[in-house]
């Protein structure tokens, strides 16, 4: 039996592949939750992961009975998707679900845009060319070096969305061996650069650039709203792989394989569950579940009979971690699934899961501010699922242990090195609150007292545990009611650092190896464990290279105290 790396459900008993490829068996690699997740500088450094996202007008012409014409611009998109995807490295949000939203789709009528909620009013013959506003994309590898505000990527699509198998028959299509074409798939084959496609069935679609979005803003997920109860909640889902007898799906080795990693990992099964397979581990006052659910629990996302287990999954975990088929899109389960109020994490591991499943997930949770979704822009290979999903859930677990100290860059470096490529990406992450160091949405209080501040500059050995120490000597006296630590120090990867500060007996780690390949520290923080203690005496900033090649500087330093009155 082939496997396929996302088998999609087109009409009721059609099976269709997506990135086909024969069963990839071998070696499944080495454990990911077993070592330090956050000290080797090869696997932790922070590199640029090869995409950028923008906002795009879309804008194009579109034939369309009076009945279909307000869904047309979102099929039609579809058909964009392809061809970009195809030919320009450019990943476009399909808009099915907004289809009719009157704030961002606008017909030209008369001369004039008027709004989609407008149009109905107006003789349905006039809507033939629109423009969709505000529509995510993600740009890719060296395109992404050059994408600015104005910049225009054109698609070839159909004039005709819904008569292109009658019109072009297979001329304007690739074939696939296993999906076979018709009209509610040809989107999804599209390929008018065949010889014999009739090129008086095409148009030119314009995809106006119209914003740039920070390009891997430094961000972490919100481990602090993880904490609350002090538990994380994971729910690992391996769908059916294979068209046949679900008991004897290829998927179940990974869900083997998952099983042996974490019971390696001190993980301990507990066996009276409802359903699939439950592990957990204790880490101080901190507690880790992960369960594990096989093909038999949940075959894809348009699993109609098993939809409540999908229900049960989204309402008590934290971590949902989705590995199969996309169904072409058919996103029944994050549409219809009643989201918790509380943060989740979301990884979804299938077929353009970029395009299909974050706009959907974003709606039912209504909002970025307790959601993260990790998804890839192009089809996935059935083989890269456990890798990456164990890779990222090792990381995500590491920070939850250990202060928030990793970050989603990390998480997805770690991510794009085990599956190979980078074309995972995380959405919602840029305006997460949470660091290490504190909430950056809101500004840290300012003490009002004194400043003490040393302006000699010290180099920092490199690669040495011995480091260099720095001394500001504090003659005042006075009980310290609130500190903050402002440091200015340059280094050429600041993932190499840890620095410490030491008064009167107390050590407090201000920075532990955090931020990967990130130049600089120059941020305030603030710090509690001096409350109450004597303000006066020496005050000592080590500062640790803990890896070679990159160098840097202590430039200054200060002490922002306030004194009890």
């Amino acid at each position: 039996m082939i496997r396929r790396a996302c088998l999609l459900v087109v009409l009721v008993g059609l099976m269709a592949g997506c990135s086909t490829g024969p069963a990839q068996g071998g070696d499944q690699g080495a454990n990911p939750f077993l070592g330090d997740q956050n000290m080797d500088k090869a696997d932790t450094g922070y590199v640029n992961l090869k995409g950028m996202e923008v906002e795009v007008t879309v804008e194009a012409d579109v034939e369309a009975s009076s009945w279909r014409v307000f869904g047309a611009p979102a099929d039609l998109a579809l058909f964009a998707v392809t061809y970009l995807r195809t030919h320009k490295k450019f990943y476009l949000e399909i808009l099915g679900e907004d289809a009719t939203a009157s704030d961002r789709l606008e017909w030209l009528v008369d001369g004039q845009w008027i709004s989609s909620a407008e149009a109905h009013e107006v003789d349905k013959s006039k809507l033939t060319h629109f423009r969709y506003k505000d529509v995510d994309a993600v740009v890719m590898y060296s395109d992404a070096n050059h994408a600015q505000v104005g910049t225009v990527y054109e698609a070839k699509v159909p004039i005709r969305p819904y008569r292109i198998m009658e019109e072009a028959a297979k001329n304007c299509a690739d074939e696939d061996h296993h999906l076979g074409l018709s009209q509610s798939i040809y989107w999804y084959l599209w390929n008018p650069d065949k010889r014999d496609c009739n090129k008086d069935l095409l148009q030119t679609m314009t995809l106006t650039v119209t914003e740039v979005l920070p390009r891997n803003p430094d961000s972490y997920p919100e481990y602090d709203k993880l904490w609350e109860d002090g538990r994380l909640d994971v729910a690992v889902f391996f769908g059916q792989l294979d068209d046949g007898d679900v008991s004897k799906d290829g998927n179940w080795r990974n869900v083997k394989k998952l099983a042996t990693w974490l019971t390696d990992a001190d993980f301990e099964e507990v066996t009276d569950v409802d359903m699939g397979r439950r592990f957990i581990k204790h880490v101080g006052d901190l507690t880790e579940v992960v369960d594990i659910y096989g093909p038999d629990v949940f075959h894809n996302v348009a699993d109609y009979g098993r939809f409540d287990n999908w229900q049960k999954a989204v309402s008590e975990h934290e971590v949902i971690m989705y590995n199969g088929h996309s169904v072409l899109g058919t996103g029944m389960a994050f549409e219809r699934a009643v989201y918790p109020d509380k943060y989740q994490i979301f990884q979804v591991a299938s077929c353009l899961s970029y395009e299909y499943y974050v706009r959907p997930i974003l709606a039912g949770k209504g909002g970025w501010q307790n959601v993260d979704v990790i998804s890839n822009t192009t089809p996935t290979y059935y083989f890269e699922n456990l890798p990456l999903t164990s890779t990222m859930l090792a990381k995500i677990m590491w920070g939850f242990e250990h202060e928030g100290r990793t970050s989603w860059q990390d998480i997805m470096e770690a991510a794009s090195r085990a599956v190979g490529h980078y074309r995972f990406g995380v959405s919602g992450a840029r305006g997460n609150c949470f660091s290490p160091e504190g909430d950056r949405c809101s500004s840290n209080p300012e003490p009002e007292g004194n400043r003490y501040e040393s302006t000699q500059s010290v180099q920092i050995p490199d690669n040495d545990p011995n480091g260099v120490e720095s001394q500001i000597a504090v003659s005042d006296a006075g009980s310290i009611a609130g500190l903050k630590v402002e440091l200015n120090i340059t280094h050429t990867w600041v993932g190499d650092l840890e620095v410490v500060l030491t008064h009167d007996g107390v050590d407090q780690v201000l920075w532990s190896r955090d931020g990967g390949s990130k130049d600089d520290i120059q941020q305030a923080f603030k710090v509690e464990a001096f409350d109450g203690q004597d303000v006066s005496g020496s005050w000592t900033l080590r500062v640790v290279d803990h890896a070679r090649r990159d160098v840097g500087t202590i430039q200054s330093w200060a002490l922002d105290v306030a004194v009890a009155q």
